[in-house]
């Protein structure tokens, strides 16, 4: 939660620090300095300041940490032989500090950390290093990737021949045992012997105490007086029940004789049939071993249970039952429902633009950027044009009021000219860069040269007086619109 709420404000107040600096700037920039004299509307132009910041707040701030993250990471790929190992465990460790940083959400950050783990865990192995630090890694590693052997073998030495043991270490050593398959004999046999001097017997811990029966311990003879009293009290025939039974007589048949009866039961029953074969193959040699006086009882008995069962067999799962059936199918993973299909999907396309998006950082952070710059190019060059229309049409209507007005009477219209060119091209490109910076009224003026060329002069605006077109002039070149003027006075009727 607290990494989730850093992630959130942080960006949130790197926006608002874009929004109050690279915003205020940008508007004081447009209104000020670029289109000082312009009035207009730019709700729009704040619109895209706005989603800039949040974009540059909130996303590109990510990608900045990926970057960094990546960057750690292949440095720490390519470690040299002149780096000091303590040099090297430092970067993994300030790299493991890094992912609870504000750059990632919680998943995200666990998911890079869990990526860290696993590598250092593997430098720490191939150096030899176990002391509690190195352990620590080893059990964070063994955490996250409980079937890789690699990381088991350093935990179980720490605690090989150690009977001080808190519940909390015990419960690490069953699981570290499960995932091993308990092939660690030193280490089930003290685990046995802990449990025997407690009198513990449990569901927790009965792999324990068959692992130490098959490998025929020193423990065995106080386990089978421990365990079999009870298996044979509740008559479990369950499959650890079984297997209990098969090493005790293999063990010490003559210990194991109340318990004939259910492991010639569970291979005439064929209970472990398809199941598990290896299992059903040792109740028959176990049956077989039996006289056959005994083996013909076993499948009497066997068989008129088998038709007791028949006869009053009951339908004994509803409708509601198998309703909750589906369901718990759907829980325990046997069967997928429509949502978890959904799911699946969401997390492979997730999963699939991650990896794009993590190999092609850079390329994504220029594309994105290009496509900003695009947008707010053609924004802003239509927002122009539609300017140069609007002042267009207002310089007509002023023109034509002159005319309207003046039409019986010969005045001046006084105007000035900024520059002049022999080239058309040069000439359109010199007042399209005027209109831009929304300089009004700029007009051409083709004239003949005595050669025969064109001259293609540059004027600007249409005023009553001298004064008036002058200081206009020498306001343009204040803000180095135009570098200079010279004022002309025509006749008009």
């Amino acid at each position: 939660m607290y990494q989730t709420l850093k992630y959130i404000f942080i960006r949130i107040g790197a926006s608002l620090f874009l929004l109050l600096t690279f915003g205020f700037l940008t508007l004081y920039f447009i209104h000020e300095v670029a289109l000082p004299n312009a009035s207009f509307e730019d709700s729009f132009i704040q619109g895209v300041i706005f989603f800039i910041c949040l974009f540059l707040g909130f996303f590109a701030y990510g990608l900045v940490g990926e970057q960094k993250f990546h960057n750690a990471m292949y440095k720490l790929k390519n470690i040299s032989g002149s780096m000091e190992s303590v040099e090297i465990i430092d970067g993994f460790q300030a790299l493991i500090d890094f992912t609870y940083s504000a750059y990632f959400l919680p998943s995200k950050g666990k998911s890079l950390r869990d990526n860290v783990i696993l590598k250092f865990a593997n430098y720490l192995l191939f150096v030899g290093r176990k002391d509690s630090s190195a352990q620590k890694i080893y059990l964070k590693a063994f955490l996250i990737k409980p079937e890789d052997s690699t990381y088991r073998s350093p935990l179980l030495s720490v605690f090989k021949e150690d009977d001080d043991l808190t519940g909390e270490e015990i419960e690490l050593l069953l699981v570290i045992l499960k995932a091993g398959n308990y092939r660690d004999d030193s280490i089930v046999n003290n685990l046995a012997s802990l449990f025997l001097r407690k009198g513990v017997f449990s569901r927790q811990t009965e792999p324990i105490y068959l692992s130490s029966l098959k490998s025929k311990s020193e423990h065995s003879k106080k386990i089978i007086n421990l365990v079999l009293p009870i298996l044979l009290k509740t008559n479990r025939s369950d499959l650890f029940a079984v297997n209990f039974y098969l090493e005790v007589y293999s063990f010490e048949p003559s210990e194991a004789s109340q318990a004939f009866g259910i492991i010639a039961r569970a291979y005439c029953d064929g209970t472990w049939l398809g199941i598990d074969e290896t299992l059903h193959r040792r109740c028959e040699a176990v049956f077989e071993s039996f006289d056959h006086k005994f083996r013909n009882e076993i499948l009497q008995n066997t068989a008129e249970a088998s038709l007791s069962k028949k006869i009053h067999k009951l339908k004994v799962l509803n409708e509601n039952d198998l309703r909750l059936l589906r369901k718990l199918k759907v829980r325990m993973g046997l069967s997928a429902s429509p949502l978890d299909l959904l799911r699946e999907t969401a997390i492979k396309l997730l999963g699939f633009a991650r990896t794009f998006a993590s190999k092609f950082l850079i390329i994504r952070t220029w594309f994105f950027t290009i496509i900003l710059v695009l947008f707010i190019s053609l924004t802003y060059r239509g927002w122009l044009a539609k300017q140069e229309i609007f002042f267009g049409v207002e310089d007509q209507s002023v023109t034509v009021k002159e005319k309207q007005t003046n039409g019986l009477k010969k005045l001046e219209i006084h105007t000035f000219q900024v520059a002049a060119f022999s080239s058309l091209k040069q000439s359109r490109r010199f007042i399209n860069a005027l209109k831009k910076k929304g300089v009004r009224d700029v007009y051409q003026v083709k004239t003949k040269k005595k050669s025969g060329e064109s001259w293609y002069k540059i004027r600007v605006g249409r005023f009553d007086s001298k004064e008036n077109a002058q200081r206009f002039a020498r306001q343009l070149i204040e803000q180095k619109t135009i570098k200079t003027y010279f004022l002309i006075s025509l006749p008009i009727s």
